[in-house]
């Protein structure tokens, strides 16, 4: 009686709409007011239906509603896979069991791969694909390659500020194969190879430069995450930390620095001077030494203590006299490129200032190039070239417990326009005042003449004598003329 007033209600509502309401129901259940989910609008039929019949406006039009079709459903082969049971129920059961159904057709893989796909493993075909139709060729469910590998893989980009391109599309594929594969993780190639796949470039730089980074030999993912990162260049940390978790000693030294460099502290860290993957030059610098600093050092620079820096880069371009550590590894041979403990970056002790004690730890950056005898002999014949006969002129500036003149005062540490380097003028006073040397070498010796003290000859050959500082006389500075010592005034 119930299944009797369902029909005539149904016969009702399909005279006031015009069309056919009813499904058949599921076996063991009555009909019902069903709209059937492929979008049939009929009730179901009641006798064997012809094979193209399934599939028209009325009934199932959603099978083929998809951009790719399932062999099957295109050619309207719906017993290919449906099996009719019972025509007056409209009752249908697959023609084989739901892990075998599928290959029927699509016969298992012949493969000897280690690793497979749990759903594949398990003849889960369905739980991928959708037996009808989908966007793509594979019949993946969801609207794209992504959507159905994050119904169970949900957490492999997450909430991070960047995302892989191949992953950021739902192009697994890309690096995965979809059932088995001889590697872990179904990758579809080893290592680095997989990467090198898209990056090519990279590819032509391991292949063409003189020096590799050891990590990139073996497998990108020691420095970048495959899928998403919050830092830049999908790596799996910041550039810093990355880095010195190998380079442990750069990262004592980092942390150890009174002195930071910037190049290290900013901007993108290591790689503002190193290549990550492979370079032309030692240390997988970006180029050679000096004209990597110049790409900083080209203009002069402001520090946090109000100094300024020079424009290194104009310095040494236009000197005529180079300072030999330059002609040597360059910039590093006197400088922490990491950070140090001295001002400058220098790697030993160095006079900042233009009097200075003298001692020889507080030269001993000179002296790791430089005879020490070249300021500690108050008389040598052949320590230096700067003597006055026999008299070390070097000694007599520098070798001085008050207002010891430092090198700097005479010499500029890296070029010049003079022989040994030596300064047209040097910066004095808190003004910063030009104090010019004005030097001129000569055959025998040479001069400096009218700005730290009087105009001033030496000979090596033949010694000049300098005048002998009276007690009592006026005279701006201590100890000021060359070769001399002020002798003590004279009780009366």
């Amino acid at each position: 009686m119930r299944s009797k007033r369902i029909a005539a209600v149904c016969g009702v509502l399909a005279g006031l709409l015009g069309v056919g309401v009813c499904s058949a129901a599921p076996a063991g259940k009555p009909a019902g007011l069903l709209l059937d989910k492929t979008g049939s609008t009929v009730a179901a039929p009641r006798v064997v239906v012809a094979r193209d019949g399934c599939v028209t406006a009325e009934c199932h039009p959603g099978i083929k509603a998809s951009p790719q079709l399932h062999g099957p459903v295109r050619a309207g082969a719906c017993d290919a896979c449906h099996k009719l049971t019972d025509a007056s129920l409209h009752r249908f059961t697959p023609v084989a069991g739901r892990h075998e159904v599928c290959g029927l057709c699509h016969g298992p893989e012949a493969t000897t791969n280690q690793f497979s796909h749990l759903p594949y493993a398990k003849g889960e075909c369905l739980a991928c694909h959708n037996p009808h139709g989908g966007n793509e060729p594979q019949l993946l469910r969801g609207g794209k390659y992504a959507d159905t590998c994050v119904a169970c893989h949900k957490d492999v980009t997450g909430a991070h500020d960047n995302v892989h391109g191949p992953a950021s599309i739902g192009a697994c594929g890309a690096c995965h194969e979809p059932h088995t594969s001889k590697r872990a993780k179904l990758l579809n190639a080893e290592g680095r190879e997989l990467c090198l796949k898209c990056h090519v470039r990279t590819g032509l730089e391991l292949q063409n430069r003189r020096v590799v980074h050891a990590p990139v030999l073996g497998d990108c993912q020691v420095c970048h995450n495959p899928h998403a990162t919050d830092s830049r260049a999908m790596l799996v940390a910041d550039t810093a930390a990355l880095c010195t978790s190998c380079h442990q000693n750069i990262a004592g030294t980092m942390a150890a620095a009174t002195t930071q460099h910037a190049a290290v502290t900013t901007k993108r860290s290591c790689t503002n001077c190193h290549a990550a993957h492979a370079s032309d030059h030692v240390s997988l610098l970006k180029n050679e030494p000096r004209q990597l600093c110049f790409e900083c050092h080209n203009q002069p620079i402001r520090m946090p203590d109000g100094t300024e820096l020079v424009n290194m880069k104009a310095v040494i371009e236009t000197g005529t006299s180079l300072h030999g550590a330059l002609t040597q590894r360059g910039c590093v041979e006197c400088h922490d490129i990491h950070g140090g403990g001295h001002k400058r970056l220098l790697t030993l002790e160095y006079p900042s200032e233009l009097y200075y004690p003298f001692s020889e730890t507080s030269y001993a950056l000179c002296f790791s190039c430089h005879d020490r005898q070249l300021v500690m002999e108050a008389k040598t014949g052949s320590a230096t070239g700067f003597r006055n006969g026999e008299t070390n002129l070097h000694w007599v500036h520098v070798s001085r417990d008050v207002k010891g003149r430092s090198c700097k005062v005479c010499h500029d540490s890296h070029a010049s326009t003079h022989d040994k380097h030596i300064r047209d003028e040097v910066a004095y006073g808190p003004a910063g005042w030009k104090l010019p040397i004005r030097y001129e070498a000569l055959p025998e010796g040479g001069k400096c003449g009218g700005s730290c003290h009087a105009a001033h000859e030496y000979n090596r050959v033949k010694p000049l004598t300098y005048e002998v500082r009276q007690p009592g006389k006026v005279w701006k500075g201590d100890e000021l003329v060359p070769g001399t010592r002020a002798e003590p005034a004279k009780p009366k």
